[in-house]
């Protein structure tokens, strides 16, 4: 197949995501799915893929320790995302789907319901692109920066927060 400018085009781009990255991780499961897991409070949630990075779905599981609300924008909890029982169920989750930390490389995805997902950009890129009070400098500044984010193979994962990961994986602002 080719792309329309002399190119040949394998498919949709594939996005790295390394593991260990704090908030989230990257593996393998046992039955060869490669599974994006982390905390969105006050559940743990585990994404998975298919080998070639196709979103086969999701699960959450509730930490009942958690108060309902708290990460969710409801007003009638707080709680502590550093609370020393919340890895020990991420792990104990992860050794239940025999995850092995690894890199993986996923499709474009996003789950509206939990604000999770894959961006090519960061959402103001864009605005001010379409922005009519935005001045020219402000826009050629956005092209400038189009043309670096792409070079470096950038891109946005939506978790709780939007990370930007290069192309080799990994976290490179949030």
């Amino acid at each position: 197949m080719r792309d329309g400018l002399g190119g040949d085009v394998v498919g949709p781009r594939l996005y790295p995501i390394g593991p260990g990255a704090g908030y989230f991780d990257a593996g393998v499961t046992a039955d060869g799915r490669q599974v994006l897991m982390g905390l969105d409070c006050p559940e743990v949630v585990a994404v998975f893929f298919d080998a070639s990075g196709g979103l086969i779905g999701h699960e959450s599981r509730r930490l009942e320790f958690l108060p309902r609300g708290g990460g969710k924008g409801g007003a009638d909890g707080v709680y502590d995302i550093n609370d020393e029982r919340i890895p020990c169920r991420v792990a104990a989750w992860q050794a239940d789907l025999g995850f092995r930390p690894s890199l993986i490389r996923v499709k474009p995805f996003f789950l509206d319901e939990l604000g999770i997902g894959i961006t090519d950009y960061p959402d103001h890129f864009g605005e001010i692109l379409v922005d009519p009070a935005a001045s020219d400098a402000e826009k050629d500044d956005v092209r400038d920066s189009i043309r670096l984010w792409d070079a470096d193979g950038q891109f946005v994962l939506y978790w709780g927060n939007d990370y930007w990961l290069d192309d080799s994986g990994a976290v490179v602002s949030s």
